[in-house]
Parts: C-alpha cells; structure tokens; sequence
C-alpha cells in the first residue's frame, strides 16, 4: 500500500478503473486516431526509470476515486511528494512504495506480468546486431531497476 500525507490528511492511492482511465486520459500515448491508451505503462515506466514527474502522475491517478473537495489538487500532490521527498532524503522510498503498491495490486497485476514478459521478449530482438545490444542494454537496465524498487 502507498500513503501520502497532503495538507495533514493520509490518503492511500487506489488502483482501479479510475486510476487506470485518468492515466490514459492525462498520461497516454495518443493513436493515430486520437485515442489516448498505455497511461498506465507510461507511469509503470516512469517509475522504473526513477522519474519524480512520475510520483505525481501515480499519486494523481492513486487519488482519483476521491470526489470534490476531498480530492487534493496537483499542486497539493506536487507539494506533499517535494515535502516527503524532503524528510526522506531522497526519493527512493517513494519510488520503492509506488512501484511496489502497483505490483502487488489485484487490478494491475495481469497489466504488470504482460508488461515484463514483453520485457524478456525485448532481450533478443532487434533487425541489426546494434538494435539487439541496445534492446539487451535497455532490458538489462529495466530488470535492475526492478530488483532495486522491489527490494
């Protein structure tokens, strides 16, 4: 589970079809069609990559069943993540917490398991022998950051 305290409230993020919808609507890539999808990969991917834009992205889609006034701004988020980032020393613990409340998630954990089988496909493809080292470099870094958030 991930917790946030923003203005002396703790919230837990929730994952569900509103987190994974605000993700597609406000994180996606968008298609040829207009029609934005993969919002949740996209965090997923932040995350791995140790990205603090992606905490507030989490944390605004973990949020996103709250309704009204009891849901905080992105400013609110942005502040309460700098204030935590602050008494930790560092990011990580956060990051560890996001990655590891998604990962465990009933909701996500099919998303989750697609996503780094994909991963293990990427390890040996590629059209040249420069495409295949680069894919093995990217597959090596993604399966570190893994070991080290997971941890």
């Amino acid at each position: 589970m991930a917790f946030l305290t923003i203005n002396g409230v703790e919230h837990e993020a929730k994952f569900n079809f509103k987190f994974s919808k605000l993700a597609d609507e406000k994180y996606g890539t968008e298609d040829e069609k207009g029609k934005k999808s993969n919002g949740f990969h996209n965090v997923y991917m932040g995350l791995l990559q140790a990205s603090n834009e992606s905490l507030v992205q989490f944390w605004d889609c973990g949020l996103n069943h709250l309704k009204g006034k009891d849901k905080p701004s992105l400013e609110a988020i942005e502040d309460a993540i700098a204030e935590r980032i602050e008494e930790d020393g560092d990011s990580e613990p956060m990051l560890k917490e996001a990655y590891q409340a998604i990962d465990q998630s009933g909701f996500f954990k099919q998303q989750s398991k697609k996503f780094w089988k994909n991963i293990e496909l990427m390890k040996s493809t590629g059209k040249t022998e420069e495409e295949k080292e680069r894919n093995q470099k990217i597959y090596e870094m993604l399966i570190e950051s893994k070991k080290e958030l997971a941890a």
